[in-house]
């Protein structure tokens, strides 16, 4: 009987060591930020301010755009007269650079009624998730 216990107690001890191995820290950096820019480009496709916006920091800052909220204005005015209505958003080609806590993403390509314009999305870690802190043209 001590036997069986004792294997028992070591399978046991065995299948949380495994479980724990498997279980790993969670998704990494690059899936992370694949993931925020697929809800960038989801949110913008589909029209969901709401969900463009939360792939942004709150300290977004951008020469041209200004803050969060003047992109919230500029985008949510252009969503409201139709331009974004059939945007496409290309991300197939973009490249992922990481280094450290910010990491760049590009081309990140935006094509619709206005024309079209590529873009460098700039990250920052933020926590567990990697938000866009700047874009510009690439």
């Amino acid at each position: 009987m001590r036997k069986a216990v004792a294997t028992l107690s070591v399978g046991l001890a065995m299948a949380l060591v495994c479980g724990c191995a498997m279980i790993g820290g969670g998704p990494s950096d690059e899936e992370l930020i694949a993931s925020t820019v697929a809800d960038y480009k989801a949110g913008l496709e589909e029209g969901d301010i709401d969900k463009f916006l939360a792939t942004h920091s709150d300290e977004f800052d951008n020469p041209e755009m200004g803050d969060k909220e003047a992109l919230a204005e500029f985008v949510g005015g252009a969503m409201e007269q139709g331009f974004l209505d059939d945007v496409e958003i290309i991300i197939e080609d973009a490249e992922t650079v990481i280094d450290g806590e910010t990491a760049t993403v590009a081309p990140v390509d935006l094509e619709g009624s206005f024309g079209g314009m590529s873009l460098e999305l700039m990250l920052k870690k933020e926590g567990d998730a990697w938000r866009i802190i700047s874009s510009e043209q690439y």
